[in-house]
């Protein structure tokens, strides 16, 4: 078999980087290399520009990038638990972390992480899938700008939800201004499409929960 077929063999339950930490005894070289840190609902957490690991242990992250151009900000990835997000580690930016809703994560020395684990056979594997995941967060970002903003609401609604029987259910944080922030369109746009719908029936309430159909 060539290397790709024995990397798609390979276990990921939850990730590939806990069992590398693991097995490079980190916790008994190292007792300071994270911490772990809540975030409430909305709240912000901005890192150092140094690298830094940052493992969603329980909830979801947005990540925020600002940009120089009318000093706006932009949502550019949804981070969901068991995601490792590499900050400022292959690439720099001036990075802003968001909760949707109760989160916790841990956070990583990243330099340290990467010598250890660099250790492991598995390390090459490890980068690949990095790579991959970051990836498909441009992918998402950037095809979601060709779609149609009532697209755009329906895809980012299906990411931030969780799927039950009848349909994706909406978490009550998820309001039209957190989707306008998402999907890139006006607050006004957003509850506008959430309003269509609800009327064509596509977004029902069942037992006080919204849930987005099938």
């Amino acid at each position: 078999m060539d290397f790709l077929t024995i990397h798609n063999l390979l276990l990921r339950d939850p990730n590939l980087l806990l069992p590398l930490l693991d097995l490079s005894n980190m916790g008994e070289k190292h007792f300071d290399f994270y911490h772990v840190k809540s975030l409430d609902n909305n709240q912000s957490l901005v890192l150092p520009n140094e690298g830094k690991i940052i493992h969603v242990i329980t909830g979801m992250l947005l990540q925020q990038i600002s940009s120089k151009i009318e000093d706006k900000t932009y949502v550019n990835a949804i981070w969901q638990e068991d995601d490792f997000i590499f900050h400022n580690v292959f690439q720099q930016g001036n990075y802003e972390y968001i909760g949707l809703g109760d989160v916790d994560i841990a956070v990583y020395d990243a330099n340290l992480v990467l010598q250890e684990v660099s250790k492991q056979p598995f390390f090459t594997d490890l980068i690949i899938d990095i790579l991959k995941r970051q990836e498909q967060q441009f992918y998402l970002y950037s095809s979601m700008l060709t779609k149609s903003s009532e697209d755009r609401i329906i895809d980012i609604l299906q990411r931030v939800s969780y799927k039950g029987h009848k349909g994706y259910h909406i978490p009550k944080i998820v309001n039209y201004r957190l989707l306008a922030k998402c999907c890139q369109v006006t607050p006004r746009t957003a509850k506008m499409k959430l309003e269509k719908l609800e009327k064509s029936n596509k977004i029902i309430n069942f037992k006080e929960n919204r849930i987005l159909l099938y």
